[in-house]
């Protein structure tokens, strides 16, 4: 993932916290961004921590997808997706551009896996019908891939500028096509989030005056 993406992307293993002092679950693989958000926190474990304003995306990986994976997965995702982001106005030549509201900023949430528990990519499928979660749920899971099998994605196709459409259906790969969609449908998820949001220093700042 780290070969494929453009360089403005850091992927790695990490933990997102927020200006409450709450930290998720370790991540497994993450895509996030430092234009706006210093890392001062440290790591543990190999992985650093990163302000949850900062983070595109989340992944768990295991070896294998099955129904315990996928569950667990979610529960990474949630971890993230439940901490309070916050956002400040950003600086141009010209001006400034207001604050975004931190829930236009989706944050992706996956599932990498080098193979499907089930016998075959027929199998695969339905039950990846049957136990994937709706899409738009705190623990919805917008991407995934069993490496030798299928990959999965609820991908929205922009409607105009900045929105989503409302109905995402679950795609998935065609036959021995699960790495290259895979890769589009990441990279197209990721362009429609744009940038990440600016980090409100001062939410940070408060926050560690109270500590």
């Amino acid at each position: 993932m780290r070969g494929f993406l453009p360089e403005r992307y850091i992927v790695g293993p990490i933990f997102a916290v927020d200006a409450e002092g709450a930290t998720s679950e370790q991540i497994d693989v993450a895509v996030y961004d430092r234009q706006y958000s210093p890392l001062w926190f440290g790591s543990q474990a190999g992985a650093d921590f990163v302000p949850v304003e900062a983070v595109y995306a989340v992944f768990e990986v295991k070896p294998t997808i099955n129904t315990t994976y996928i569950t667990a997965a979610r529960q990474k995702v949630a971890s993230v997706r439940r901490l309070r982001r916050t956002s400040a106005p950003i600086k141009h030549a010209g001006g400034s551009y207001s604050a975004v509201d931190p829930s236009a900023k989706h944050v992706i949430g996956g599932l990498l896996a080098a193979e499907a528990s089930w016998v075959d990519r027929k199998a695969t499928i339905a039950k990846l019908l049957e136990h994937l979660p709706a899409v738009g749920l705190v623990d919805s899971l917008d991407i995934g891939i069993a490496v030798d099998t299928v990959a999965f994605d609820y991908t929205p196709v922009p409607v105009e500028l900045g929105s989503r459409e409302d109905a995402i259906p679950l795609q998935f790969s065609a036959e021995n096509d699960q790495l290259i969609h895979f890769g589009i449908r990441l990279f197209r998820q990721l362009q429609q989030l744009g940038t990440v949001l600016a980090i409100d220093m001062s939410a940070y700042e408060t926050a560690l005056a109270r500590e």
